[in-house]
């Protein structure tokens, strides 16, 4: 812990608990810090105290951090932090035998609602989802069956359309298709597959003019889809500094799952594809210039 570099946050929030305020830090890989110093202070604890109960219990000094936090007076500053999910255990581990009756009414109430107001200060940015229309009779457990049924269904099929378009003819077809619409500022790297892009886009054009508007969607756009999906999943987890793309591919896919209730690419309606597309861009978009 003392030889590791200082965590600089992605963004930090005063959360309001009880009328004391209480500074909170998230990384850029989505995990909440909660600096002790403060938490000590609103619970009249000795800070060096408290550090060196952190420091003395193996599973607490492992995770604790040092985060760059902006302190009371506006400067910013190394503090001792623990993880969210931390935070219960070394509040269950403040004995109360020296403390008013005052302060240990306050430390339970701590106890039993802390993590729970700082978790609900920071979760709508990290699970910004919420489940579809047709769920609101299920219960929670019931809802997260249906939800990561649904987003296993989309990685399959991601995974199934990734390898065809890595043993096909079509793979740069259908890549320019995309990227062309896709990416304003890369239109450079699309000089070398024009011709075939516009034969694809008659193909397309003719194909579309044979169907209902109202059936699903085509193979073609399917592809068009994931490559999409997998264009916003790469850049999802360059800019969390996450090592895998996995984290990226579930929140494109539980969000496509809330919007649109759809289990398979190919259940989209047509109709609704340009909309699907024009999601994906704005998305797209929104993260690269974050």
């Amino acid at each position: 812990m003392e030889d590791e570099e200082a965590i600089k946050p992605r963004s930090e929030k005063l959360v309001d608990f009880y009328g004391d305020v209480i500074p909170v830090a998230q990384t850029a890989g989505d995990e909440i810090f909660v600096p002790i110093r403060p938490l000590a202070v609103f619970l009249g604890l000795d800070q060096s105290g408290q550090r060196q109960r952190i420091q003395r219990d193996p599973v607490l000094a492992k995770k604790a951090r040092q985060v760059m936090m902006k302190s009371a007076d506006g400067r910013v500053r190394e503090q001792l932090c623990l993880p969210l999910d931390l935070l219960p255990g070394w509040l269950f581990g403040i004995t109360t035998g020296k403390m008013s009756a005052e302060m240990a009414e306050k430390l339970n109430r701590y106890r039993e609602q802390c993590f729970r107001v700082l978790w609900n200060a920071f979760k709508q940015d990290i699970l910004p989802y919420t489940p579809a229309p047709h769920s609101s009779g299920l219960s929670p457990a019931e809802v997260a069956l249906e939800i990561a049924n649904a987003v296993q269904h989309l990685a399959q099929q991601q995974v199934d359309m990734e390898h065809r378009l890595a043993t096909t003819e079509g793979k740069q077809e259908a890549m320019a298709n995309y990227m062309r619409g896709f990416i304003q500022d890369t239109r450079q790297r699309l000089h070398q597959a024009e011709q075939g892009l516009q034969q694809a886009d008659q193909r397309l054009i003719g194909l579309e003019m044979q169907l209902d508007p109202a059936s699903a969607i085509t193979e073609q756009q399917a592809v068009d889809l994931a490559i999409a999906v997998k264009t916003l999943a790469h850049e999802l987890e360059a800019h969390s500094n996450v090592g895998s793309f996995t984290n990226g591919y579930a929140k494109v896919y539980s969000e496509m799952y809330r919007r649109y209730n759809i289990k398979s690419y190919k259940s989209l309606p047509r109709n609704r594809f340009d909309e699907v597309m024009g999601w994906l861009r704005q998305w797209y978009d929104e993260v690269v210039q974050s």
